[in-house]
């Protein structure tokens, strides 16, 4: 006989969160892509802005240098050629989602019963 403590209707590992747990392994693996995607949005909107404040501390501080100018000037555009790539990769994101009428930050599969 089984004991009754012993005899569950479903494992749960306490380490997942809570967005993930009771998921198929297509819909967790998805869940963390799209974690990830976020996480590197967010630490590039960080850096544009880190960028973007050190680019114009340089050119107050220039004192009328032109290499220094122009490095200030490197520095901010590239800043708005990632801010931009970061709203692009938004863009298609939301494109792709709507395309296929799926939430791609939040992927649910079917499943087959």
């Amino acid at each position: 006989m089984i004991n009754p403590v012993f005899a569950q209707d479903k494992i749960v590992n306490p380490a997942l969160g809570e967005g993930i747990q009771g998921l198929s392994a297509g819909s967790g693996l998805a869940f963390y892509i799209a974690q990830l995607w976020m996480t590197v949005v967010i630490v590039g909107g960080l850096a544009v802005m880190l960028f973007m404040i050190w680019g114009g501390l340089q050119w107050l501080m220039a004192g009328g240098d032109k290499a220094k100018l122009e490095e200030a000037h490197h520095k901010i555009t590239n800043s708005i050629i990632g801010l931009a790539v970061l709203v692009g990769s938004f863009a298609v994101l939301y494109f792709i989602g709507g395309v296929l009428k799926i939430d791609l930050l939040k992927p649910v599969f079917p499943v087959n019963y």
